[in-house]
């Protein structure tokens, strides 16, 4: 069975958790016992042009777990991609194969560039978003 196919069958927090390679224990532990304050290390950073930007990084166990989400998601987006023959051509940060310096290379040689940084961008993505996007792309036609 496909990744796709997997996750789309899924409907228990027991049945995400085996697909990632979790005891549904352990998610559940991180994602709603393990306390908010525990689950971030929160320090920061100097921005480019002043003033200070705020990290919340994840402690290991939840990077871990959101690695692994991240991973299937990509796979069920590269399944989708591959069936419908689309090409992703949409955000190019936290994708495989792609990186600060893929990105800089398709801006080589423009006389503009134009850079925007989202302020609080994490916190306004949520489950309806993430679902919503692959329901829109699974339904998308193919380019001929």
């Amino acid at each position: 069975m496909s990744r796709l196919a997997e996750l789309k069958a899924s409907t228990t927090l027991s049945d995400v958790a085996h697909l990632l390679g979790y005891k549904p224990k352990a998610v559940s532990y991180i994602l709603y016992m393990l306390p908010t304050d525990q689950k971030y290390t929160t320090f920061e950073i100097s921005k480019r042009n002043g003033g200070q930007r705020t990290i919340n990084a994840p402690v290991e166990k939840l990077k871990v777990l959101q690695r692994r989400l991240a991973d299937l998601l990509q796979d069920c987006l590269d399944e989708i991609n591959n069936a419908k023959g689309l090409k992703d051509r949409t955000a190019h940060g936290f994708k495989r194969k792609l990186s600060i310096i893929t990105n800089a290379r398709q801006h080589r040689h423009r006389r503009w560039v134009f850079n925007v940084d989202l302020e609080n961008f994490f916190p306004s993505i949520n489950f309806g978003r993430i679902r919503g996007f692959f329901i829109k792309r699974m339904l998308k036609k193919s380019v001929v």
